[in-house]
């Protein structure tokens, strides 16, 4: 028996968890339960302390929140320092056809109406090239007529297609036709136009070449001319340059003609193209067109054999050229037209250019080209109570006709007179003290939310101990966030600006609240039959807040004295030079505005050594709750050490007890 009460007793102590053993064999005393109850009241303050820990670090979550709400303020002021929207005007055009009107950011207009008697648009120059630089079908190919051979191989200026199904069809006059562009020359594919539709039973019907020309008319005498079908295949018409033709039609008659040859310069072809004959097209161009690079307007445009047309011409419009180059499909010609109105030149080629592009295509003097230099806009406006005046531009944004407002000529008029009615604009002013109220307000309304006490309920039952607290805020009795929410108060509700008229926000329409909502609570509720034991009443006085913009207000302040209103929110002693300077310091960022950046930024910020304080109030009461569980730890193996010995003690005392038993019970004593 000796030894029971120790012999399965764990030797490792002071972790607050019972080592494997069997206490008590010898005394009868459950030891560890008396251990667990003891260190649990020595651990009790622990669960104190981290809801301490808990509502701590909520706090600093809190302070974060609020710094990003202040920052959102200083983003506001940072529009409200912008000196155009309290000089901005709108302007209003009686004819939006002719021309629109709008006021010019910082720039003072006079209010009034203007009459505009006559408007003309500006031009820009453009240089259109030659349109006769490619081979037609009269040319011949091989010593062939270069309409005798297969259209494919021909010198069209489109090139030729079947369409998806393989074999060409086009409808005239209600008679489809079938055509194969790769083995059909273009003779042969219009004598079988014509011989269908004679046999449909009109004779007086003919397609054929004008002249001696490469351009396609077809005339009937007996019929108006229907072109196409929804069900042909391939391009023909686009080919014969039909498609965009005019068809003149009367009751019983109708021509069309081409809007070009056939043939001709084909844009989509490379300018070393082969046909399917093995013979050197070079994209129809009876001038070769040559790699290298040429210039406008000083500007270097690379060309390489590859390329075709529609290659040099992105090239262009995607370099710093400062013209629109496009092609027109109709008539096969290029277009450069300055992007910049008014008559200024499109310089093409310098002596240093390799490639003969310009030339090739038309595009310089000496190969045919026609340059139509651009023109001035012009304006006659009759200011209020003034004579008539006539202005020019070299744009259509005309600036220099009424003082602050640009006019966006449409159309040109130079017989029917308009209005411009130019009057004080305050949508940007009001759209930025708007943007500043409601991100005042929501710091104002959080940081009473975070700071609000809680609410004393007494319970239904009453007593001494029938009172509880409800709610609050997480930051509660902080009174550094506190000063926070006074300083801004003070300076919005303070005196602004230098004017005796308009010297503080109310004075131009921004009153600070006069009532406010907060909860109560009821601890009557029973005897005054409210059974709600919390409600929401009316306070009358301000929470800090600001009310809605009295718009007209503003607008009125704005009317007789906008330099006073744009001292009161910009000016040396404004709400955007107090606010914004306390805030640096309270964020630790610099406020913006359109000139300089406002406030001193510490090396520390207001509310990070707000935080920084609460973090050394967790990790000290961290440290607590350490010392707590380590004073719990060594107090069980103290008691454990004592029980096992105490436990050892007994076991021994009971050996001995057993032996003199047995001494004085066996025979002989």
């Amino acid at each position: 028996m000796a030894g029971l009460g120790s012999g399965n007793i764990s030797n490792t102590f002071g972790t607050n968890v019972p080592p494997i053993s069997f206490p008590g064999i010898a005394s009868g005393i459950d030891y560890n339960s008396i251990i667990q109850k003891l260190t649990s009241l020595t651990l009790a303050p622990v669960t104190q302390i981290n809801a301490q820990i808990s509502t701590l670090n909520a706090g600093n979550a809190e302070l974060l929140k609020l710094n990003g709400m202040l920052a959102s303020v200083q983003n506001a002021l940072t529009a409200l320092s912008d000196p155009s929207i309290f000089n901005a005007y709108d302007a209003t055009s009686s004819n939006t056809g002719i021309a629109t009107a709008s006021g010019i950011p910082s720039v003072a207009a006079s209010p009034g109406t203007y009459v505009i008697d006559a408007a003309q648009l500006a031009t820009a120059t453009q240089v259109r090239s030659a349109t006769n630089l490619g081979h037609t079908e009269n040319d011949t190919i091989g010593g062939v007529s270069a309409s005798n051979v297969p259209l494919i191989d021909s010198y069209a200026a489109i090139t030729p297609s079947n369409g998806p199904t393989g074999q060409g069809s086009i409808t005239i006059d209600g008679v489809t036709v079938k055509y194969d562009v790769t083995s059909q020359s273009l003779n042969t594919i219009l004598a079988n136009i014509n011989a269908a539709v004679h046999a449909a039973g009109d004779a007086s019907f003919n397609i054929g070449f004008v002249g001696a020309s490469d351009t396609v008319q077809i005339t009937d005498s007996s019929k108006p001319i229907a072109l196409g079908s929804p069900g042909d295949s391939g391009n023909l018409l686009q080919v014969l340059r039909l498609d965009q033709a005019q068809v003149q039609n009367g009751a019983t008659s109708g021509t069309v003609t081409a809007t070009a040859g056939v043939g001709g310069i084909n844009a989509s072809l490379p300018f070393n193209s082969v046909n399917g004959l093995g013979q050197t097209t070079d994209a129809n161009y009876l001038t070769p067109v040559t790699p290298g690079f040429f210039t406008i307007n000083g500007v270097q445009i690379n060309v390489s054999s590859t390329q075709n047309v529609y290659d040099v011409l992105a090239a262009i419009n995607q370099s710093s050229a400062g013209v629109t180059a496009s092609y027109n499909t109709a008539n096969g010609q290029i277009t450069l037209t300055n992007k910049n109105s008014g008559p200024q030149s499109i310089v093409l080629g310098s002596g240093s250019d390799s490639s003969n592009f310009l030339s090739a295509t038309g595009l310089t003097a000496a190969s045919g080209a026609a340059t139509t230099l651009g023109t001035q806009a012009w304006v006659t406006v009759q200011a209020p109570g003034g004579a008539p005046q006539t202005v020019y531009s070299n744009s259509n944004a005309v600036t220099n006709a009424i003082s602050g407002v640009t006019l966006n000529l449409q159309a040109s008029d130079p017989a029917t007179p308009f209005t411009v009615t130019v009057s004080q604009s305050s949508k940007s002013l009001v759209s930025a003290v708007s943007a500043f109220v409601s991100a005042y307000n929501g710091v104002i309304a959080e940081i009473n939310k975070a700071t609000a006490p809680p609410l004393i309920v007494q319970s239904a039952t009453g007593g001494a101990h029938g009172a509880q607290s409800v709610g609050g805020g997480v930051l509660y009795k902080n009174a550094d966030v506190g000063t926070i929410k006074n300083q801004l108060v003070s300076m919005v509700s303070g005196l602004l600006g230098n004017n005796p008229q308009y010297n503080s926000l109310a004075s131009i329409g921004l009153d600070m609240s006069s009532s406010f909502q907060q909860l109560t609570a009821n601890n009557n509720s029973g005897s005054s039959g409210n059974s709600q034991p919390i409600s929401t009443q009316t306070i009358n006085g301000t929470d800090g807040t600001l009310q809605p913009l009295n718009v007209q207000k503003l607008q009125a302040a704005m009317a007789a004295n906008p330099t006073a209103v744009a001292s009161l929110f910009s000016g040396a002693n404004g709400i955007v030079t107090q606010i914004g300077t306390y805030l640096a310091g309270v964020t630790g960022v610099s406020t913006v505005t359109s000139t300089k950046l406002l406030g001193s930024v510490p090396t520390i910020s207001l509310i990070q050594s707000y935080e920084n304080a609460i973090q050394a109030q967790v990790q000290n009461l961290q440290q607590q709750v350490t010392q707590i569980q380590t004073n719990a730890n060594m107090q069980a193996d103290m008691l454990r050490q004592e029980f096992v010995a105490s436990e050892t003690a007994i076991a021994g005392y009971q050996a001995l007890q057993q032996q003199l038993g047995s001494f004085f019970t066996s025979p002989g004593h």
